[in-house]
């Protein structure tokens, strides 16, 4: 396997990320292009010519190509071997493993992003060759966990474990959280603009205010405010860590992983939402587990989907020898 070459293709809500990566890990070419998301004809079509032009970049050629490994923003369900992607119109019981695999001639084997970013954070980032349990919190504009336990990912019965976002952190009940989970609806990247705006009305000169300007208000615009020291902003990316690290505290006590790490567009706001995290999660987490756990960011960034579907071939392909 030392020769070999696989695509990892990163289907998201706007854009396809793709590349050829070595089974050493290295990445051999990176190509972004926008996603569609105008139907799965479309769609399948940009996954093609993402693919293809990962080969050409890499200067490879594409009988050194041994498979192709695509992360999807949903789930992959494993008994029917489709995909159920929402927020991609039309894409409900999707067989993209056969459709793509007959397009390119070449096996190609699917699972969700939050599974594949998993693997790749226990194969080249921080749970590097000596993590076998780990979680992979993404928090975007969604939330999701990835879950390697005793070395193996879990993906659940038909693809959905991990759906943290669902999970509950306070008693009231309101009618979005039975639209996108309570956690989801407290601690994801819409969450701290709402916040933000919440607190401006008692903060009008908030520096969040003059960074946006005419533009909506974002977590990106309240990261950056926290960073150059607003304490409003500051505030919301407390709350919004500490809104976190109770669902944190939950994922800790029962699963009892060596290792969580936070990806997705949130985590760029750093220690600034990773430290109220790790207090709330210490907090409220089982003792024991909450003390012996690390919290981190990931090291891989926009490359773990690439990288961690390409893993996925990989596995998938020694499990076939």
């Amino acid at each position: 396997m030392k020769k070999s070459l696989v695509i990892g293709l990163d289907l998201g809500g706007t854009k396809i990320a793709a590349g050829v990566v070595a089974s050493t890990g290295k990445l051999l070419s990176s190509i972004r292009l926008p996603t569609p998301a105008s139907g799965v004809k479309r769609d399948l079509g940009a996954l093609y010519d993402a693919a293809r032009a990962a080969v050409v970049a890499a200067q490879v050629s594409w009988r050194a190509i041994r498979a192709i490994g695509v992360g999807v923003p949903g789930a992959f369900d494993p008994e029917a071997e489709t995909v159920w992607a929402p927020n991609l119109p039309g894409w409900k019981k999707v067989p993209l493993g056969r459709k793509l695999g007959r397009a390119l001639g070449r096996p190609v084997f699917v699972e969700g992003d939050r599974n594949v970013q998993a693997l790749a954070e226990a194969w080249l980032g921080a749970g590097r060759g000596r993590v076998r349990n780990m979680v992979f919190l993404t928090v975007g504009t969604g939330i999701g966990a990835g879950l390697i336990l005793d070395g193996r990912l879990v993906p659940g019965r038909r693809g959905v474990a991990g759906a943290a976002g669902w999970m509950a952190i306070e008693g009231g009940w309101r009618p979005e959280y039975g639209r996108i989970g309570c956690l989801e609806a407290l601690g994801a990247g819409p969450a701290v603009a709402r916040i933000a705006q919440m607190k401006l009305r008692s903060n009008p000169s908030s520096l969040i205010r003059s960074l946006a300007g005419k533009r909506a208000i974002t977590a990106e615009v309240v990261a950056e405010a926290a960073r150059r020291g607003d304490r409003t902003a500051r505030r919301v990316l407390e709350d919004v860590g500490s809104n976190l690290g109770r669902g944190v505290a939950s994922i800790i006590s029962l699963l009892n992983p060596e290792l969580v790490v936070m990806g997705g567009g949130l985590a760029g706001a750093g220690e600034l939402i990773l430290a109220p995290l790790r207090r709330a999660a210490r907090q409220w987490g089982q003792p024991l587990s909450s003390r012996q756990v690390r919290i981190v960011r990931s090291r891989l960034g926009d490359d773990a989907g690439v990288l961690g579907a390409a893993r996925y071939a990989f596995i998938r392909l020694e499990e076939k020898n």
